[in-house]
């Protein structure tokens, strides 16, 4: 299991939450695989990942903000945009 970038805390990184999902940052077949291998995930509690609209599967903001958040880490620790977005497909920031 790879790394995340951002935290490998097995708590939400909302709310401290034991209770946790391990939720891939870019998602769908291709991304989700590259999310893992480049360590773009986190620990969410189940509320803040798909149990409830304010949860990262279904608040757009959160959504978007989440992913700018991690490739801001990525370009630092990991490479360029424009390497960010020959991995990922596009840029978020």
């Amino acid at each position: 299991m790879s790394k995340s970038i951002i935290s490998n805390e097995k708590r939400c990184i909302i709310c401290g939450s034991e209770n946790v999902h391990k939720h891939h940052i870019f998602m769908g077949c291709a991304n989700r695989t590259v999310s893992e291998r480049e360590g773009c995930w986190v620990y969410l509690c189940p509320e803040h990942h798909n149990m409830s609209n304010d949860g990262v599967h279904f608040n757009t903001c959160f959504n978007l903000t989440l992913k700018m958040f991690c490739q801001y880490i990525w370009e630092q620790e990991k490479g360029t945009r424009d390497e960010f977005r020959e991995r990922f497909g596009k840029s978020y920031l």
